[in-house]
């Protein structure tokens, strides 16, 4: 029996990854192009990716029940995303509902878990004029061949950073 759920992708205008959890919960991981977020003169602008998890359907009521599946699915589908080795992943914790501090540590926890030696996370926090703090991160492969320069871009968009190896 595997140890993650059998997953699909399509691609549209971004890169949507679904699958369904033995208790009908369907996710939605998609990978939309951001090459704004740096100087478009960057031979690495266009391989950035904003990443989205999101519960499309959640059954019943809201209550999304622990399932160590979810977590493996999720990692398998970026070792997918990441076949190309110069894609770049940033990842902001959603605000809306002032969890974003929660779904940086389950995310950070998630990383540590499956990074394997293969990828690095940069996380940042940059503050909005109300002094929201938003959690990011950008993901890349070690092996990805601009990697010092994909940092040192990305620090100074951010303004500094923290580096999770």
């Amino acid at each position: 029996m595997p140890q993650y759920y059998t997953f699909y992708s399509e691609v549209a205008e971004y890169t949507y990854y679904f699958f369904k959890t033995s208790n009908g919960i369907i996710y939605e991981l998609s990978f939309r192009p951001t090459p704004y977020l740096f100087d478009p003169t960057f031979p690495f602008a266009e391989n950035v990716y904003e990443s989205v998890i999101k519960v499309l359907e959640n059954g019943s009521d809201n209550l999304v029940p622990f399932d160590k599946k979810v977590k493996r699915t999720i990692a398998e589908i970026f070792y997918h995303f990441f076949n190309d080795k110069r894609r770049i992943i940033v990842y902001i914790c959603d605000t809306a509902d002032a969890r974003h501090q929660a779904r940086s540590r389950k995310f950070g926890a998630w990383f540590e878990e499956f990074k394997h030696g293969q990828f690095v996370k940069v996380n940042t926090t940059i503050a909005d004029y109300s002094d929201l703090v938003y959690l990011n991160a950008l993901i890349l492969h070690i092996e990805n061949p601009y990697f010092v320069e994909i940092i040192d871009a990305f620090r100074k968009v951010t303004g500094g950073y923290s580096e999770d190896k």
